[in-house]
């Protein structure tokens, strides 16, 4: 039995992912026409906080290695502390206050830091340091209730997030764009609060509905392909040949093909464990590494944390193991 369905299973993952997204857009969306009642604001950023943290472990899940990850793991923090801040500021006193301001502050900073964080998917030179310090500018700027400056600044943060996504993504460009309405619109008309605070929560909205658009762009892009113990093995891949699953110079003369009818093959009974030997081929591929003789349980772990691999079928379609073995090939 899978310990982590919702984790390992693509299907799951998308069905739990797009429930939680809507019932919080849901929730949200009816705390707006109740005036922004914050008991049903709160519920709605709870629940997409539980989506931003399911996310993130999931891409973790899949992807320990992948460099690109970490840019979208980044983006997805800047969300989730960006939706707690927003419920947050929901309980928050009346402008002037100093509780309102910090709040506001913050609110804006990650605001900004997510705008970047998304700039940096598409623009990979753009520095860390870069996003903190714009980060820490824009909430000065409003705990010194620059409201025009600080405006004009996120605005150009938002400029930047659209000129490199508008090519790569309509969705980024999109939320960016939102993101600049929702700023000017004070500027241009002082008279217009509601629609300031409408504003920021649809885009709230907006950026729960982008970050799931990452999520599956993530998947999409790394080629994630996880076997699950119950995956159907695709036979061919192993019959009429004589060698074995896994590729050894040393170990290929010991090899033999069966002649049992399923055409499954008798491996060198030195590779495995005592339990493990005589094994056909299916039940090889779902055996764990420590089948293999001189695979201990902590460097099965390691495999783990490290890839991603529970079974010997995972090791060897693990693209690392693949890309490697093919640059070797190549170099021969």
């Amino acid at each position: 039995m899978n310990k982590y369905p919702y984790l390992s299973d693509r299907n799951k993952a998308h069905y739990l992912s797009l429930g939680l997204m809507a019932t919080s857009a849901f929730l949200g969306l009816l705390a707006l026409f109740m005036k922004e009642n914050k008991v049903l604001l709160s519920l709605s950023c709870i629940i997409a906080i539980v989506f931003f943290g399911f996310a993130m472990h999931y891409l973790d899940y899949h992807n320990v290695q992948g460099q690109s990850i970490k840019k979208y793991i980044l983006t997805f923090h800047c969300f989730t502390i960006h939706t707690l801040l927003l419920m947050f500021s929901a309980f928050a006193n009346a402008p002037g206050n100093l509780s309102y301001q910090v709040l506001h502050g913050l609110v804006d900073m990650m605001l900004v830091a997510s705008l970047l964080s998304l700039t940096r998917i598409y623009k990979s030179d753009l520095s860390l340091s870069v996003i903190a310090c714009a980060g820490l500018v824009t909430f000065i700027l409003t705990l010194l209730n620059v409201n025009v400056v600080l405006a004009l600044f996120i605005f150009c943060a938002v400029a930047v997030l659209i000129y490199f996504s508008y090519k790569k993504s309509i969705g980024s460009a999109a939320f960016g764009a939102l993101i600049g309405i929702i700023i000017l619109i004070p500027l241009i008309n002082k008279n217009t609060p509601d629609v300031h605070r409408y504003l920021h929560i649809l885009g709230y909205i907006t950026m729960m509905v982008l970050a799931y658009l990452f999520y599956k762009d993530v998947e999409k892009q790394e080629s994630l392909t996880p076997i699950t113990r119950s995956a159907p093995v695709e036979e061919t891949k192993i019959e009429n040949t004589d060698l074995p699953l896994l590729d050894s110079k040393t170990s290929t003369s010991k090899t033999k093909r069966s002649t049992r009818k399923t055409k499954t093959l008798k491996f060198d009974e030195s590779w495995f464990i005592k339990s493990y030997q005589n094994k056909d081929c299916e039940d090889l591929l779902n055996a764990p590494l420590t089948a293999f003789k001189g695979v201990s349980k902590k460097m099965a772990e390691d495999m783990k944390e490290a890839f991603g691999i529970d079974t010997i079928g995972e090791l060897a379609e693990n693209k690392y193991f693949k890309w490697a073995k093919e640059i070797v090939e190549e170099a021969k």
